[in-house]
């Protein structure tokens, strides 16, 4: 008698929809995360060349979420990792048609493939935000992080030309701009992982930064690395935003203090201070040389990033408070942990909103 591992074998190389489908139900049946890893298989390989092979990976797609909630983002790392254009283009159908609640509507949903009954896909609870949210998570880092060299992935975009859903198109779309600003879950595992590293240097923040620019500003037009003010002041960074006001960037180590115990800014914080303040001094002074390079600035924003505001206590942050009120429009210290929470909060604010289009083009009436 054929192990499951051997019938997956054996179904890549000669399966039909009908061997593939009732192997799913065995594999449903074990209900392990072995069952799991091979019904992953099943929606990603390719099957020996089988004309029909997108059937059989979708049956298998939808044949993970068995499993639960979670096992989307299983899904998602696989498929990134094998960046194949057909498991992408699968992949990415699934998780908008989860996303945007018309699962119901997702290809060979209405077959009868007894895997695909056995789901009961037309169940309400694939259409709860426990669902929605994490099949928005998962498509926005599965987008961001395949095909990176191309402008239109063709993996993703074929979907948005052949989709049943038009609900699930304007998922794919969705995801598509948060492609663009570089916003991604994993993106900010990564730098969570940085700022918690014994190893790290203030360089590495500094380059992380560099390749990660939604961090210092999710919405700016240009943002410069060390750019220079005049012979001797070279900030770490300068943010031209789409208003077109810019912010001098100034950042230090993650892993100093921001205040003292007394409640004062710290040797390290105020010598930070002080060198924004220069750059933006150096820029007011010479605005018709300056804005040669950098179009329109006038009297730009500074921006200290320093330590991490999680490890002041409640008079600390209460400090700190008011000396960024003091020098409200003019400067602003925050540490590490401040980036990340914005590029957080937004990331979560494109999950929660930016996925259904009425809510750019209506307002809130009371």
């Amino acid at each position: 008698m054929l192990s499951l591992v051997e019938k997956v074998s054996l179904a890549e190389r000669e399966g039909n929809l009908e061997d593939v489908s009732s192997l799913i139900v065995e594999l449903y049946e074990q209900n392990d995360e072995a069952a799991l890893d091979l019904c992953i298989k099943l929606a990603l390989c390719e099957y020996g060349g089988h004309t029909y092979k997108s059937d059989f990976q979708n049956i298998a797609a939808l044949g993970v979420i068995h499993w639960g909630i979670q096992v989307l983002r299983k899904l998602g790392v696989a498929t990134i990792s094998l960046s194949s254009y057909r498991a992408i283009n699968n992949v990415t159908r699934l998780l908008s048609h989860i996303s945007s609640k018309t699962l119901s509507l997702f290809p060979l949903s209405h077959i009868r493939c007894i895997n695909v009954e056995m789901l009961n896909i037309f169940d309400e609870k694939y259409q709860k935000s426990e669902w929605t949210t994490v099949a928005k998570e998962v498509l926005i880092d599965v987008v961001k992080s395949v095909e990176t060299n191309e402008k239109f992935p063709i993996g993703i975009t074929v979907n948005m030309g052949f989709s049943t859903s038009e609900a699930a198109t304007e998922h794919i779309f969705a995801a598509l701009i948060s492609r663009w600003f570089n916003l991604s879950s994993s993106g900010l595992k990564q730098f969570s992982d940085l700022l918690n590293s014994d190893e790290k240097q203030e360089i590495d923040l500094h380059n992380f930064l560099v390749s990660n620019p939604y961090l210092l500003e999710p919405f700016h037009a240009q943002i410069w690395s060390k750019p220079r003010f005049g012979e001797d002041l070279v900030p770490d960074f300068m943010i031209r935003s789409m208003d077109n006001s810019y912010t001098v960037v100034e950042i230090e180590k993650a892993d100093v203090q921001i205040m003292t115990r007394a409640g004062e800014l710290s040797a390290k914080t105020t010598h930070a201070k002080r060198q924004a303040l220069d750059f933006r001094n150096w820029a007011i002074n010479n605005s018709l040389y300056a804005s040669q390079k950098y179009p329109g600035i006038y009297r730009p924003y500074c921006l200290v990033v320093i330590g991490r505001e999680s490890e002041l206590n409640e008079m600390q942050v209460e400090r700190l408070k008011q000396e960024n009120e003091s020098t409200q429009g003019v400067l602003k210290i925050v540490g590490f942990d401040w980036l990340f929470n914005r590029a957080q909060s937004t990331l979560n604010n494109m999950i929660d909103y930016g996925f259904d289009r009425h809510n750019f083009q209506e307002t809130i009436g009371e």
